[in-house]
């Protein structure tokens, strides 16, 4: 039985006694359908979103990422009836229903929210774009314009936590999670860059994506997507909605995982 909901009734009373919103019954419904999916059972974690390294308490580095994809995926799996655990970087858009959601900033807690996650997952999403670098040092107030002289114009930065790699050695010394996926978000040399990073990181599947071309990429709601694993290409997919693309995904990771 779903509801009823609170709020504002046809009596024009408030309370509990209304329908519930047509979105949230079909969400409802949609997480009951999926309870026989293929994912029955598993645990699922994916990461999506940007990560933001702090220059100041206005300022930051970051990127163009909208959590969209990774959303798609959340959302694919949901639907393919696993148990999904959503690490989030600062994104606008919904988060889909059933997810248990951890909200993060900076990579460093990206990174431990992820590393606590996997501890007995399944397979792990990493579709968040997190932040390569971080200012190699933070001012606690805003840094104005007459302070450049003691700042200087040019931004020292250091590098951020790998969070891939340390999920390699968490799941050499676990085997958790079991299947893992990454994305390469490339502006050249697309293919040689995922090939490469998907043997260093020790990854079952990276999905490539060349964020140049027209309609792919960050912001928009479709992606053109090469799934490459150790032994080479998987399938090489055409302009497809982002929704499409994370249903092909976790058919994959499904199959991988002999389901």
């Amino acid at each position: 039985v779903l509801g009823p909901a609170e709020g504002r009734m046809a009596s024009g009373l408030t309370g509990r006694g209304r329908m519930l919103e047509p979105a949230d019954l079909l969400a409802h419904v949609r997480l009951a359908l999926a309870k026989n999916g293929p994912l029955a059972g598993m645990k699922v974690v994916v990461s999506t979103g940007p990560t933001r390294e702090a220059m100041d308490p206005v300022r930051f580095i970051s990127n163009r990422s909208t959590g969209k994809q990774g959303l798609a995926v959340a959302q694919a799996a949901l639907d393919a009836g696993a148990q999904v655990t959503l690490v989030a970087g600062p994104i606008h858009a919904p988060i889909p229903y059933g997810a248990h959601t951890l909200h993060v900033e900076t990579t460093q807690q990206m990174a431990d929210a992820v590393l606590e996650a996997i501890k007995d997952a399944d397979a792990l999403f990493m579709v968040a774009a997190v932040a390569d670098f971080r200012p190699g040092k933070t001012s606690e107030h805003k840094i104005k314009k007459t302070e450049t002289d003691e700042w200087g114009l040019a931004i020292g930065l250091e590098v951020t936590l790998d969070i891939l790699s340390a999920v390699k050695e968490r799941r050499e010394r676990t085997g958790f999670p079991r299947v893992s996926l990454g994305f390469a978000a490339e502006t050249h040399d697309a293919f040689e860059y995922g090939r490469q990073k998907l043997l260093r990181k020790g990854l079952n599947f990276i999905a490539v994506n060349d964020v140049l071309e027209p309609d792919a990429g960050f912001g928009v709601d479709t992606n053109r997507v090469v799934l490459l694993s150790s032994a080479g290409v998987v399938e090489e997919m055409p302009l497809l909605s982002k929704t499409a693309v994370a249903e092909r995904l976790v058919h994959h990771v499904a199959k991988a995982l002999g389901r």
